[in-house]
């Protein structure tokens, strides 16, 4: 399966059941630690924790590249990854995201019941920055991305004008 493949499969097939309740941040890099659950097809769901940090917004001139470190799969070619995350509009302004894949289980069962379980967890400690993500699992990783790449998207009007009002700052209040 070659990159525009993979990433046709994982924009049809990947559900978000929760993001990250607050914006990325503006003045340094944002973690964004998430759940991906995939249907394993023997019975079981594929439970992976672990999270993506993404610098801190910057603006994309020539010379600038882009880089993703952790969303490497095998099977999948790469070649021609950020042509087509360009092509499909998928807007990326920080620049450099790695991912950090943690922790791995599979747990039997059908995959809203685990995913249900997994956001009563979330939901009962309080937190409000973990993402669920159900996802295929030959392109969880493109999934991951596509999560992060709608959280950017959800910040930057609001980083935009926290940016703007900085400047002003900066000249004095103008």
């Amino acid at each position: 399966m070659n990159f525009k493949e993979a990433i046709e499969l994982a924009h049809s097939e990947t559900e978000i059941l929760r993001a990250r309740k607050n914006i990325l941040f503006t003045f340094g890099p944002t973690k964004l630690p998430y759940i991906c659950l995939s249907d394993n097809g023997d019975g079981g769901v594929n439970i992976r924790e672990g999270e993506v940090t993404a610098d801190k917004p910057a603006i994309a001139v020539p010379g600038n590249e882009m880089g993703f470190e952790g969303f490497d799969m095998d099977g999948v070619s790469d070649e021609g990854m950020i042509p087509v995350i360009i092509a499909r509009g998928i807007h990326m302004p920080p620049l450099k995201y790695i991912n950090n894949s943690g922790k791995s289980r599979v747990v039997r069962g059908e995959l809203r019941g685990v995913a249900d379980t997994e956001l009563e967890k979330l939901e009962k400690a309080g937190d409000i920055r973990t993402a669920v993500i159900r996802a295929p699992e030959d392109v969880w990783k493109i999934s991951i991305l596509l999560y992060v790449g709608s959280q950017v998207a959800r910040s930057a009007e609001s980083n935009i004008n926290e940016h703007m009002e900085r400047l002003r700052m900066q000249r004095g209040g103008l």
